[in-house]
């Protein structure tokens, strides 16, 4: 009998570090994901107010490029003046897209109850089970 409670003993502790570990892993990869999202989420809201800023001053160049069509000629270095800082706001937010994709590419991709990683393709865990 000692022998057999021994025996269940060691499976509830060896079971008991499983958990113990498997919830640790979860918590990491949690803390990784919710990271991530946090700067693709600052990152969107930087592209927001770019792209806020870019359609701000194409309607300004717009308006002065009509105005030469009526007869207000437009100051030549203040056009060029804008359509350099939509080059400069384009490039930005370039890096910004290719920011986000970078993070969106390099997030790992874990099982959100157990944080299994799934293959490629995966609809569910392979270890739980659970809808990913």
């Amino acid at each position: 009998m000692d022998e057999r409670l021994q025996e269940i003993l060691d499976t509830v502790q060896k079971t008991a570090e499983e958990v113990g570990t498997a919830a640790g892993d979860l918590f990491t990869a949690a803390g990784q994901k919710a990271s991530s999202l946090l700067s693709v989420s600052k990152l969107n809201v930087r592209a927001a107010d770019l792209k806020a800023r870019r359609s701000a001053l194409l309607q300004e160049v717009g308006s002065m490029v009509y105005g030469t069509h009526t007869g207000k000629i437009a100051d030549s270095d203040k056009l060029l003046a804008k359509l350099r800082e939509i080059d400069e706001v384009n490039a930005e937010l370039d890096r910004a897209n290719a920011e986000i994709a970078r993070l969106r590419q390099s997030e790992p991709r874990v099982c959100p109850l157990c944080g299994f990683g799934p293959k490629q393709g995966d609809v569910f865990c392979r270890h739980c089970g659970t809808r990913l």
